[in-house]
């Protein structure tokens, strides 16, 4: 057996152990008991261990393992049920467990993707080649979820619990809320919650990017109705709704994006009066922002004044003192949660028990682990056991030969139950594939999801309350064109609206695939002009006209990476970002070569083509996002949003 520095076990092996004991005893554990034999119980005070206990009870629940209690007051026993343990008996084809593995990939953001790559793990062990002839091809769809609001959520909704928080609406105007959780999903890009709000007492839908606040659970709540349909409530939002009416005066041959919603524009000297309708009035004020002082608001005076206030926000946050810092190359994200690490070890023990002698490297390449991580795994599990147990009570690894082993641990053999969040993103990744339309592996997508939730035991009807719409489902005219373009390899003409010099131009593309991230969506071509592959937001593209000419698929010319959306270059600028909390998960879109944790922000350092963009950014965040270095590009931006300040003066 190998052998392992000494030290005191870490709080993952503390819970495996924990685990071990509570589903190795038919009668369960009586708290007297349990102080005796567990560690980290002993010479704690009656209430510390009760907190303690709870805690580590919570834990377990979260990873789907529930701690059954026997019992009441003093009589209390604990224990874990093996039926309450083990996941279903399932049997996934090899194209199943594909889109399994499909479904995982949708998720970008790391806790949600480490659930779901878990999570299809358990579930097509034994199928290794679960890759194999299914992928995406011409979509790609990559799900975002909306920072630390989703987690809390989606328990909520699923517990139906009360939920407090500070809440800004699309007034721009900020309260606290209370609301009884009943769904949650994404549509048109964004994450809402919808419940009943206690105050006005209706049914209300709140953006998570809008949630200002850490969200408070309360009680339980009995008023979600039967047969509530999360999809069917998103299904009714409409983004065209008309709304307020807004009139902007623009600087001529600026603020492409704004002219393109426009319904009616009136040419004068040096600015045009755009007339547009609008629903979302923070979603308008950082679009007239970004402009600075080439925009100003006419009406109504509460766009003016979110416009103010943002572009105000911007200014204080660029001219607020940087406090000290040091670059480095990684990222200080923290430990992951030992839930994590608890159950990868489960997995890992179940894992060997279904093929016995696996190899090390099939056993990595199974859990997507390198050897060295894999190895930390099986150091742990093998100081695992009954708490405080003799030598022949912990399991009992052996991996030397090249082959692991696993012995004395029988009664985790079986692999778990999927948790809450497990099941959420599995059933949520494959329901949003059933809905894109003209999936080629449409028929074993269906038949997986039936088999997943069978596999999902309690968690029936999650799918009520959990939905995501992808946005290749709300297909345009353009987004139509470029499907066929793809498939017919044709060259398309674009007219494309560019940020970065906020101007429309014609380019030449051979389109290769769509790519939709955090609810926009990309084409990845081949620029003619360029001679290089490009991302073009199709939002942003006016025009798509065929110009009749075929190309030919070419490797070394059309080969495309599926997560490249911004690719930097040696030879961009560097700069230095401060990232507010609200931005946190915008980060890593920026691909940074540093990081440094500052007093209430992510500092990073990026390169960029061209920094012509970074005022108008500032400005569009307005407080959450501010240039750190170089400091004469601190000097400029400075500048830039004080000139957009006092242009707000100007009647």
């Amino acid at each position: 057996m190998a052998q392992i520095n000494s030290g005191g076990p870490s709080r993952a092996e503390k819970l495996v152990s924990l685990t071990y004991a509570l589903i190795n005893t038919p009668h369960g554990y009586s708290k007297r008991e349990l102080r005796k034999i567990v560690d980290d119980y002993q010479s704690l005070s009656d209430a510390a261990f009760d907190r303690k206990f709870d805690r580590d009870k919570k834990d377990l629940r979260e990873m789907g393992v529930p701690v059954k209690t026997l019992g009441t007051g003093s009589e209390e026993r604990y224990l874990i049920t093996p039926a309450s343990y083990r996941l279903p008996e399932v049997s996934f084809t090899t194209e199943e467990a594909a889109v399994l593995g499909l479904a995982a990939q949708l998720w970008k953001d790391t806790d949600l993707e480490s659930s779901a790559i878990r999570a299809t793990g358990r579930l097509s062990a034994g199928l290794e080649d679960t890759g194999r002839g299914v992928r995406f091809t011409e979509y790609v769809p990559r799900l975002h979820a909306a920072g630390p609001a989703f987690a809390a959520c989606l328990e909520a909704v699923w517990a139906r619990q009360v939920l407090s928080f500070e809440y800004l609406d699309a007034q721009g105007r900020a309260s606290d809320r209370t609301v009884d959780a009943w769904g949650i999903g994404s549509r048109f890009g964004n994450w809402y919650l919808v419940g009943l709000d206690h105050d006005r007492q209706d049914v209300r839908m709140f953006r998570l990017t809008r949630i200002l606040s850490d969200i408070r659970t309360g009680h339980q709540h009995s008023s979600r109705p039967t047969g509530f349909s999360m999809a069917d409530t998103l299904g009714g939002l409409n983004p065209d709704i008309a709304g307020e009416k807004a009139r902007l005066s623009v600087a001529k041959d600026s603020g492409w994006a704004l002219r393109s919603r426009a319904e009616s524009i009136s040419p004068g000297d040096d600015h045009d009066v755009l007339v547009l309708q609008f629903h979302d009035l923070m979603g308008l004020s950082a679009d007239v922002a970004k402009l600075g002082a080439d925009a100003s608001v006419l009406e109504p005076a509460s766009l003016a004044t979110a416009v103010r206030r943002r572009l105000e926000g911007a200014l204080a946050a660029q001219q607020a003192p940087v406090p000290a810092y040091k670059l480095s190359k990684r990222r200080n994200v923290g430990r992951p949660p030992s839930t994590e690490a608890v159950a990868r070890n489960l997995d890992i023990i179940s894992y060997v028990a279904k093929f016995g002698s696996p190899t090390v490297e099939q056993t990595a390449t199974h859990f997507g682990l390198t050897e060295k991580q894999l190895l930390a795994h099986l150091q742990t599990i093998m100081m695992c056991g009954v708490p405080n147990g003799l030598p022949d009570e912990l399991i009992d690894v052996e991996w030397e030969a090249g082959t692991i082993s696993i012995n004395n641990a029988e009664a985790l053999n079986a692999p778990i139950r999927l948790s809450l969040t497990e099941a959420a993103t599995m059933l949520a990744g494959l329901a949003s594939l059933r809905g894109l339309p003209d999936f080629e592996h449409a028929h074993a997508v269906d038949s997986a999801y039936g088999k997943l939730q069978a596999a999902a035991v309690g968690f029936e009807g999650l799918e009520s309350v959990l939905s995501i719409a992808l946005r290749s489902t709300e297909e345009s005219e353009i987004y139509a064109a470029l499907v066929q373009a793809i498939r017919e390899h044709q060259t398309v003409e674009l007219t494309y609206y560019s940020a970065s010099s906020d101007a429309l131009g014609v380019r030449q593309v051979e389109p290769i695939r769509l790519v939709e991230n955090a609810g926009r969506q990309y084409l990845r071509a081949f620029s003619v002009p360029n001679n290089e592959i490009r991302s073009f937001r199709i939002d942003r593209i006016q025009s798509a006209t065929f110009s009749g000419q075929q190309f030919t698929f070419a490797p070394d010319r059309h080969h495309d990476q599926d997560d490249i959306f911004f690719t930097p270059s040696p030879a961009d600028e560097l700069v230095v970002l401060g990232f507010g909390p609200r931005l946190a998960s915008l980060v890593d879109e920026f691909a940074p070569e540093q990081w440094a944790k500052g007093a209430n922000e992510n500092i990073a350092e990026i390169r960029m083509t061209s920094t012509s963009t970074l005022p108008g950014m500032v400005a569009y965040h307005g407080g959450d996002l501010r240039v750190v270095e170089p400091a004469p590009l601190c000097t400029e931006v400075e500048a830039w949003l004080s000139a957009a300040v006092a242009n707000l003066e100007v009647k």
